[in-house]
């Protein structure tokens, strides 16, 4: 049993538990008690959102714990003092609270006014919202103080931007966020068109240069390209579709407290059909985009000991079998993109000597970008899969490749 092993059961356990719940609900039609069926505003409305929010907040706490504290700590990793975990856990879960609660009475408010499809455009118009303010609810959430708006404060990122402006990348702004977790990968952020890249602060000190002119021309290709605008478009449509069809389930609805805790029952088992299919899309994206940032001119040696560095900081698990990459991983393990970088079906790349995927990547992130949006509207598995269970400070910015 490995740490990341053990986080990948304890992920399955929560995630399963919580599907079966919201089926049981689903068949038996049946909703909490102290839910209140009224269509009219009321004070039982912010209160019973209030308690659906605790209920899954409590639910959710001991295997935050696991996740948290207790697995990397027996595993003798860098682990925060239970204060500070538990510090952090308050501020992270009030943060999304606050959050889901301001969710779900717009929903309520859209739904009695203009039926389904008023509601529907509030799960769209709060997917938005997250989209833009993606940032600045990371640093909320998971405490994430700003080190830098810029490169100028970090040699090696400056470095790093030369180099990846000679292998033919245009510039993107860059920003640096302080973190304890290890896992914290950063991202992209932004609306399509005024993107910023968010690197967390531990990579300056452990990359070089050259290796980190991977990791920015990685992003920045997915920026270029279009991908990470498909990974968003994608996700939007996925949540709003399973938004729809979720509300149309019988005893399901968007006018009373009841009828929206069905619908969000509705909507968890339709997140977890795409935590099963969309994790595909994903790594293809990031097959395709190794492929273009190997052919543009990254030397092939220093691409493996990056990729291999990255996969440290997270799980440490360079190696898995097929069918578990498969279903439950997102980002493919170091020893499948080596594989996919020297390909057997593509040209010779004339820079690095190895053979290069020609294909082009379709959603970046996708999966990982719908499980955060899915916070528009309540979605209850957005932290309690594998990779960020306990973590607040990858709740709202996943780890990503």
């Amino acid at each position: 049993m490995t740490y990341a092993r053990a986080r990948l059961w304890l992920g399955m356990s929560g995630v399963g538990l919580i599907v079966v719940l919201s089926l049981l609900s689903l068949f038996s039609q049946m909703h909490p008690g102290f839910l209140t069926t009224s269509q009219t505003w009321s004070s039982g409305d912010i209160k019973g959102l209030t308690l659906l929010f605790g209920c899954l907040a409590g639910f959710l706490f001991p295997l935050d714990v696991l996740g948290g504290y207790v697995l990397p700590k027996s595993w003798q990793l860098n682990t925060p003092s239970w204060w500070r975990f538990f510090r952090s856990w308050v501020r992270g879960t009030g943060a999304q609270g606050i959050l889901f609660i301001g969710a779900g009475c717009l929903i309520l408010q859209m739904g009695r006014s203009l039926g389904l499809p008023g509601a529907v455009l509030a799960v769209g118009a709060i997917a938005s919202a997250l989209v833009i303010g993606q940032l600045q609810i990371a640093k909320l959430v998971g405490s994430l103080p700003t080190a830098t708006t810029g490169s100028e404060d970090f040699p090696n990122i400056q470095q790093a931007e030369s180099i990846v402006a000679s292998w033919g990348w245009k510039p993107r702004p860059i920003t640096v966020l302080e973190h304890q977790d290890t896992g914290f990968t950063g991202g992209i952020v932004g609306v399509p068109g005024m993107e910023t890249i968010v690197l967390p602060a531990s990579l300056p000190l452990e990359l070089s240069p050259d290796q980190l002119a991977i990791v920015i021309a990685r992003r920045m290709e997915a920026i270029q390209g279009g991908s990470r605008t498909r990974g968003i478009t994608l996700a939007l449509l996925w949540v709003i579709l399973g938004f729809t069809l979720s509300a149309m389930v019988p005893g399901a609805g968007v006018t009373s407290v009841a009828e929206l805790s069905l619908t969000c029952m509705g909507f968890t088992v339709w997140t977890f059909v795409g935590l099963l299919t969309l994790p595909t899309l994903s790594r293809q994206a990031a097959h395709a985009i190794d492929g273009k940032v190997l052919r543009a001119g990254a030397p092939t040696e220093v691409f493996k000991r990056t990729v291999k560095k990255l996969d440290t900081f997270q799980d440490d698990e360079p190696q898995r079998p097929n069918l578990v990459e498969a279903i439950f991983h997102p980002v493919p393990s170091v020893e499948n993109r080596g594989v996919e970088n020297r390909g057997v079906e593509n040209r010779s790349d004339e820079n690095n000597g190895v053979i290069s995927a020609e294909s082009t990547p379709i959603a970046w992130h996708a999966a990982r970008i719908t499980l955060f949006l899915s916070w528009a509207c309540m979605g209850t598995l957005v932290r309690a899969v594998h990779c960020n269970v306990g973590r607040p400070e990858l709740w709202v910015m996943l780890p990503t490749d």
